[in-house]
């Protein structure tokens, strides 16, 4: 008579084993997984982000080798002020993935997905890539992995699908996992504790800071460990956040910034839109940049700005001219004044200069409507200038966002 024959077996393990560690493989195939680039980044669609986002060697920058794009096994987020072009890069990754029979999931927490735009975006990617027969298309597009769309409109119910994936939910072979504004569940569900508090509900308020901190540490842990697991890459879209600032004013930041949420993100893009020259008329240009990558941060600035532009059948890469284009715009943040500096004066005096009043209404003028707003400047825009540059000018440069013309 044995153990098990005694008490049984053990069916009251609720953890699923393809999720509570990694999956063994050998060194050999780590490695070969590794050299080769093809199945390990993601392609964006641009190639001078691609190329940012893979930090290539000498000989494969020569050879022209490596392709680059979103890497698989590790998070990376993608945020910026709406009508940025998000979803578009998003669509993009997942038609490419789809083309290489990898499967790819898509998670709505806010707005769902038009299929129709991924339609359309492989739909040309098929006519750039052949033109062949009907037969030919039709073989193409049987070829393509499977695409899976959820709708989570409440944080457990998204915290319970990543944190315990199964094959009916995450599929195998799985290349692609998209989230797409992660940012409204988590305010709405975990708001923010205000800054100032009394002394009766600072117990209160402590507890529900405790209570963010604790549920993003899981979503992030969570999306980690299935990335890491499935060989995937996770993609969350978020939005942004205005953050106040004494000495520059109002700042553009993502809707979840913390410590802890940051420190799981791997790579992070920033989108925006601006000003640049075409065929000498002033357009609207698409840009997206990189703060963030394989981990190390550069110091909230922006490198590797690439431009694109998007239509029906997606993203492109587009050339623009922006030797001409102003960095900053003559916009002047006045400091605050400090409690010796406020002494009171005889009325109709002659010492305007000492405030710079008058200096500031004859430089700077009235601000346009299209300026104003909560988006008013990006992180990242002063690279290359000291603190005591900034200082000196006190100007902070602003991103026009408007829709460009087709």
């Amino acid at each position: 008579m044995d153990y098990h024959s005694i008490h049984g077996h053990d069916v009251s393990s609720f953890a699923i084993p393809s999720t509570h560690r990694l999956p063994t493989v050998q060194a050999s195939q780590v490695l070969n997984s590794l050299q080769d680039s093809e199945t390990l980044h993601i392609s964006t669609g641009l190639d001078k982000l691609d190329q940012a986002l893979t930090p290539n060697s000498v000989e494969e920058a020569e050879n022209g080798s490596n392709q680059g794009g979103v890497k698989r096994g590790q998070v990376t987020e993608i945020w910026g002020p709406p009508g940025t072009g998000r979803t578009s890069i998003a669509i993009q990754l997942a038609a490419r993935c789809l083309q290489n029979e990898d499967n790819v999931v898509w998670i709505d927490c806010f707005q769902e997905l038009q299929i129709s735009r991924l339609q359309d975006a492989l739909r040309a990617s098929d006519c750039l890539a052949m033109k062949g027969t009907r037969e030919d298309h039709q073989a193409a597009s049987n070829s393509l992995g499977k695409f899976v769309q959820f709708t989570c409109l409440t944080l457990p119910h998204l915290m319970a699908l990543v944190a315990r994936p199964n094959t009916k939910a995450i599929p195998e072979r799985v290349g692609l996992v998209i989230v797409s504004n992660l940012c409204a569940l988590v305010n709405s569900w975990l708001p923010k504790a205000p800054e100032k508090t009394t002394g009766v509900k600072r117990n209160k308020e402590q507890s529900s800071s405790v209570k963010r901190r604790q549920g993003l540490q899981f979503i992030i842990s969570a999306l980690q460990k299935l990335a890491a697991t499935k060989n995937c890459a996770v993609v969350v879209l978020s939005q942004c956040a205005t953050k106040m600032q004494s000495e520059h004013g109002a700042t553009l930041v993502p809707a979840v910034n913390t410590a802890a949420w940051s420190q799981g993100i791997s790579t992070r893009i920033v989108m925006f839109r601006d000003w640049a020259w075409h065929d000498g008329t002033m357009v609207s240009v698409h840009l997206a940049g990189v703060q963030k990558l394989d981990g190390k941060s550069n110091n909230d600035a922006i490198e590797h700005v690439a431009s694109f532009c998007i239509d029906q059948t997606g993203v492109r890469s587009g050339e623009y001219n922006t030797a001409n284009m102003t960095a900053e715009p003559s916009i002047t943040i006045q400091r605050k004044r400090k409690r010796y500096d406020a002494s009171l004066e005889v009325p109709d005096t002659e010492d305007d200069e000492d405030y710079g009043w008058a200096d500031e209404d004859e430089s700077a003028l009235p601000q346009p409507p299209q300026w104003q707003g909560s988006e008013d400047i990006l992180l990242g825009q002063e690279l290359g200038r000291s603190d005591e540059e900034r200082d000196d000018d006190c100007e902070s440069p602003r991103s026009i966002l408007s829709e460009i013309s087709p």
